[in-house]
């Protein structure tokens, strides 16, 4: 019974995904809006916990390519977006910080703060960049800075620089890949650095997600 409700939620999600991609596939105009949209849920606390937007990113990326969308402009809707869901975050955790542990969600799951306090302890500020590239840890990190306190100034040079590097490193695979699909391009070169930059992001993912656990 378990496997089979699991199995549902799953398949509903999947077909949720392919119901919004073959609507921006109709609706090219609002694919802009989408990329800023999914960049915001992938780092906003608390949404992106329960709706990771990774995947979500970079098919929308690739949609993005397609609908001749510049690279620059990509760019600076990922960048934007990712560093207000951040600087939104980091500012809930710092009204919220004396009673943090006893809003919903984390009164329910103590473990999420913990977590993020603890990976703040060890790393310092610099575990807002590092922070930045681990999934489960991405989006409690600007809100466990804030409710520990944290100088605004000195947290928002750390933040706009991670999101300068996250910005890329998430959106460019599934763009170069989206040209070459889409597109039709066959360009060794274009194809070699879609892999390159593959490679490049799950060596960084394991590497950091070492270095934390």
């Amino acid at each position: 019974i378990f496997y089979r409700k699991h199995s549902l939620k799953k398949d509903y999600k999947m077909f949720e995904i392919d119901t919004v991609i073959v609507w921006l596939q109709q609706n090219p105009e609002w694919v802009a809006y989408a990329l800023f949209i999914a960049a915001f849920i992938e780092s906003f606390a608390i949404i992106g916990i329960f709706i990771p937007g990774v995947v979500f990113l970079a098919l929308i990326s690739g949609m993005a390519a397609s609908a001749d969308i510049h690279l620059i402009k990509v760019l600076i809707i990922v960048f934007t977006a990712s560093s207000m869901a951040d600087l939104l975050s980091f500012f809930i955790g710092l009204k919220f910080s004396k009673r943090i542990d006893k809003i919903w969600p984390f009164i329910q799951n103590p473990d999420w703060l913990r977590k993020g306090r603890d990976f703040f302890k060890t790393y310092g500020v610099f575990g807002i960049i590092l922070a930045k590239f681990i999934g489960p840890i991405r989006p409690l990190m600007p809100l466990t800075a804030g409710s520990l306190n944290m100088k605004f100034r000195s947290f928002l040079p750390v933040e706009l620089f991670a999101s300068l590097i996250w910005a890329p490193l998430y959106s460019l695979p599934g763009y170069f890949a989206g040209k070459a699909v889409f597109a039709d391009i066959n360009n060794f070169f274009l194809l070699l650095s879609i892999l390159i930059a593959v490679v490049f992001t799950i060596l960084l993912y394991m590497k950091l997600i070492k270095k934390s656990y």
